[in-house]
């Protein structure tokens, strides 16, 4: 796996492998196309599918361009897809450049089961911070992609459209906190940290918060 900081909002992109046969996966391409263009090919790798976490243009900035320059299919929830459209707008409002994005072609729903080689990765519908907010759980890893529903002692924000922190809250606790302590949560901004740590030390989820 390599952790890529991208673009004005600093987003977690990750690009992961099967270091086999060097099948990937890339995560949240929120900025930055050409850095992690270039990442992909000094490994070598075949890109498989690009993944959204949500639809969030910081999440999504550089996907356009590197399904252009990949050739690759790009896997979104369904119900995040009216935020893909969006982007530009979306960036607008935060002064951030962002370029239209077409439609994508794997729609993603709780469960759906994404492969790259050896590389299994699995759906978890998360909402709360978007509709379609999802994390990516690769079990034989031990690894989940939070995108913006789980940082490191915080949580998501809930007061864009389609947000709910009550929504958001049922997500972590329903979907994500019964994977088990020992798992490594990898967000969509910031440090990773692991379930255990974040079960014990988060504000929001201790109840805790201010």
């Amino acid at each position: 796996m390599k952790r890529l900081v991208v673009g004005p909002l600093e987003a977690n992109c990750y690009i992961l492998w099967d270091s086999s046969d060097l099948s990937a996966v890339v995560v949240d391409p929120g900025h930055d196309g050409e850095v992690i263009e270039k990442e992909v090919k000094k490994q070598g790798l075949e890109v498989k599918y690009i993944i959204n976490t949500h639809g969030h243009f910081d999440h999504i900035g550089a996907t356009g361009y590197l399904r252009e320059r990949l050739g690759v299919k790009l896997a979104i929830h369904t119900k995040d897809v009216p935020l893909l459209e969006a982007a530009t707008v979306q960036g607008s409002y935060f002064n951030v450049e962002t370029p239209p994005q077409r439609a994508p072609e794997v729609f993603l729903e709780d469960g759906t089961l994404i492969e790259a080689g050896s590389l299994s990765i699995k759906v978890l519908h998360t909402p709360g911070h978007t509709e379609g907010g999802v994390c990516l759980y690769v079990e034989d890893e031990g690894v989940l992609f939070t995108g913006d529903t789980l940082f490191a002692g915080s949580v998501g924000r809930t007061d864009l459209p389609g947000g709910s922190f009550e929504t958001l809250m049922n997500s972590i606790r329903e979907k994500i906190l019964p994977l088990g302590d020992s798992v490594r949560v990898f967000p969509g901004h910031g440090p990773e940290t692991t379930v255990g740590e974040e079960k014990s030390l988060n504000p929001f989820i201790t109840g805790e918060q201010p």
